[in-house]
């Protein structure tokens, strides 16, 4: 029986270029946080592709943007100088850089994040170990007692199964999202860029550049909720094995509340 149930847990798989392994969950999910695996797929392309096409499109809302602004400031004949219009041109040179080069700044931007991430990956590695969670779901049957100890053990554990990778798929959604945000930021950056040139929305460009900010965050937010969750796996004691499945599962729930959380708080943070 714990065969059994440790196989149905060892499930691997790859997805967009991402791998999955349930059984190294923990790991799974860091992996997903790591910029440079996000970048090493497949589906990163897209973003460069969008990215190409929507660059045109941000210089011709800049260039219209410029023109309404400089028409306004051609009517306002008591306030108009040359200062001011020449400060508009170089506005508009300075915003035409950043869409040319939106990509690479936002890459720079998640580069910093990424190495922040690293950092707090390699201070967090060495203070708790992170359980299999095949052989750990294989341990409960194991160490139930008899063999009809072990039996109805196994039957629990396959009774609350779906529940339990439903927790564990519903935690993978969270990262995937945050893949998701980065790639439609990234694909789009041309466009909030190019508005924020306009006096009525300046404050849209720094919105969005702080909102990839906190995406960057975030990362290091969801390694530290991982952290959490493995040290706390790591340290269940004096519970019997239907208690510690239980925990388990109140585990699983926890990470999914605290990785749901990070993208509010890396926000908040940041005012994206």
């Amino acid at each position: 029986m714990a065969g059994l149930i440790e196989s149905i847990f060892r499930i691997s798989f790859k997805v967009l270029g991402f791998k999955i392994d349930i059984s190294d969950f923990v790991g799974t999910i860091r992996r997903l946080c790591n910029w440079n695996t996000i970048t090493g797929t497949s589906i990163w392309s897209i973003a460069s592709s969008i990215h190409s096409v929507i660059v045109p499109i941000g210089l011709s809302l800049l260039t219209l943007f410029f023109l309404i602004d400089i028409t306004k400031k051609v009517m306002d004949y008591d306030r108009m100088s040359w200062e001011r219009i020449v400060f508009t041109c170089i506005r508009f040179f300075i915003f035409k850089m950043l869409i040319e080069n939106s990509f690479e700044l936002l890459s720079s931007i998640m580069s910093i994040s990424n190495d922040i991430l690293t950092k707090v990956t390699s201070s967090i590695a060495s203070s708790s170990s992170v359980p299999d969670l095949a052989t750990q779901m294989g341990d409960l049957v194991r160490n139930a007692g008899g063999l009809i100890d072990r039996g109805f053990m196994g039957v629990i554990i396959l009774i609350l199964y779906i529940p339990f990778m439903g927790t564990l798929i519903g935690v993978l959604v969270q990262v995937f999202l945050r893949i998701g945000k980065l790639i439609l930021s990234f694909s789009f950056s041309p466009i909030p860029i190019a508005i924020g040139t306009w006096e009525d929305g300046q404050n849209v460009c720094k919105r969005f550049i702080m909102s990839t900010i906190s995406l960057g965050i975030e990362a290091s937010m969801i390694v530290v909720a991982t952290a959490i969750y493995s040290l706390a796996l790591s340290t269940l004691s004096d519970a019997g094995s239907i208690s510690s499945m239980i925990a388990i599962m109140f585990l699983n729930g926890f990470l999914m509340a605290m990785i749901s959380m990070t993208s509010s708080m890396a926000e908040k943070w940041t005012g994206g």
